[in-house]
């Protein structure tokens, strides 16, 4: 959490490589990851959503996930044209994992329609979908629920804790009270380029400095 401008999206993208860091280092499971460009830090297990969801609206729900596969044989030109067993394994496979992950979050039944057809909250799911193609096992989330209905809301909070029972690390930015207090476990709050550490909602409600920081 933080106040507008306070640089929260700022470092999402340093630690996703979209921007390089000015000074300091980021490690991951002791390796040093800092400034590694985004296509590898998205190889290594860190995936990420954007405020402007980046889908591809005239292709369909299910082919915006299929792209989002990284790695694949059949983006090689020769494989495009000469398919061979393994690449059409490897398609079906693939194939099968995108309806897992469309059922998992809820847009299955919609896997058809061009994602410029749908609405602002399956875009919203398709998005999460999409940035969980990777298996990642760090997921950076930017303001997931924002603009979202309390039923796609609700949709978002059940994969959200999905995602962390199955033990996925996830770092949220978002502003919604409601939404912070039911899926936190943890509020770091960013002002002045400082991290500030609070157990829950409602310590940081009360904290002096946060309210000034607001005021």
């Amino acid at each position: 959490m933080g106040t507008n401008g306070s640089g929260k999206t700022t470092l999402f993208n340093i630690l996703t490589g979209f921007l390089k860091a000015d000074n300091g280092e980021i490690f991951l499971n002791e390796r040093n990851i800092t400034n590694k460009p985004p296509y590898l830090l998205n190889q290594i297990g860190i995936s990420r959503t954007f405020q402007d969801m980046r889908l591809i609206g005239k292709l369909t729900v299910k082919e915006n996930v299929l792209l989002a596969f990284t790695n694949q044989q059949g983006e090689n030109w020769w494989n495009t044209f000469f398919p061979n067993a393994k690449v059409k394994a490897e398609q079906l496979h693939n194939a099968e994992k995108a309806n897992k992950l469309l059922q998992f979050c809820f847009i299955d039944h919609i896997a058809q329609n061009k994602a410029d057809e749908i609405s602002y909250g399956q875009q919203k799911l398709l998005n999460l979908a999409c940035c969980m193609a990777n298996d990642a096992e760090i997921i950076l989330l930017d303001e997931p629920v924002a603009g979202v209905n309390p039923v796609f809301r609700e949709r978002l909070t059940e994969i959200i804790q999905n995602l962390k029972a199955q033990g996925k690390a996830i770092l949220i930015i978002e502003h919604n009270t409601d939404f912070i207090e039911q899926i936190a476990d943890e509020i770091l709050f960013l002002n002045d380029g400082i991290l500030t550490r609070f157990e829950n909602y409602e310590s940081l409600r009360n904290n002096p400095q946060v309210q000034e920081a607001y005021i």
